[in-house]
């Protein structure tokens, strides 16, 4: 819930910038629209800034310190998720040395450097895919262990091969956000396996096209 509703305050600033984009700019307006975006880079420079200190006082007794750039966005978001448990962080303080590690990986970003920015359009599903990410459930992504060979579930996690969902609404893009952020308070990591966002769109495809019965377990 404390995700959700952050996300949705930071998003704040977006949404009253659009409304003000369709109104006349009148002086209190723009002062409002200011103060609002003002608010939001205080909560989230507080957050990286608290990340900092976790990550001084805590990670660099094990490990020195490294340039941001020596790994990507998507393997930090991997690692911190295992570290939260081999170093015994409760779940807010992992968020906190994640975001400040991606903020330091946005601002170390040289020109050239290759970003790792995940696509927003998706490609339409191709048998392909479907077929590629059965071996990356079966293989690669680990997905078996929890969900079960035939996505029946198991005592760990639910099943998958229906259209009745625990998490999310069971659309392709609802299935593939899970598989790259994971579930809060669950086994579900982030890209489980360490898979590539390649293979977890194939993944994605496969599950979904399960659970709609289009493609047998």
């Amino acid at each position: 819930m404390y995700r959700y509703s952050l996300s949705l305050f930071l998003s704040l600033p977006l949404l009253i910038g659009a409304y003000l984009a369709q109104t006349p700019p009148y002086p209190a307006d723009q002062a409002f629209q200011q103060s609002a975006s003002s608010m939001a880079d205080t909560v989230l420079t507080n957050r990286i800034a608290l990340g900092a200190e976790l990550y001084a006082r805590i990670c660099e007794s094990c490990h020195n310190a490294r340039g941001p750039a020596e790994r990507t966005d998507r393997e930090w978001v991997i690692i911190m998720q295992h570290m939260q448990t081999r170093a015994n962080l409760t779940y807010k303080q992992a968020r906190l040395v994640r975001d400040f590690l991606l903020a330091s990986n946005d601002a170390a970003q040289a020109p050239g450097r290759l970003r790792t920015d995940l696509p927003t359009t998706l490609a339409p599903i191709t048998d392909d895919q479907i077929r590629d990410g059965r071996l990356v459930y079966q293989r690669a992504g680990t997905c078996f262990a929890c969900h079960g060979t035939s996505l029946e579930g198991t005592a760990i996690a639910p099943n998958l091969d229906d259209t009745v969902w625990k998490n999310g609404d069971g659309d392709f893009e609802s299935i593939l956000n899970i598989v790259r952020n994971g579930v809060e308070g669950t086994a579900m990591a982030a890209y489980p396996g360490g898979i590539s966002d390649e293979q977890a769109q194939q993944v994605a495809a496969y599950v979904w096209a399960v659970s709609q019965r289009q493609e047998q377990p």
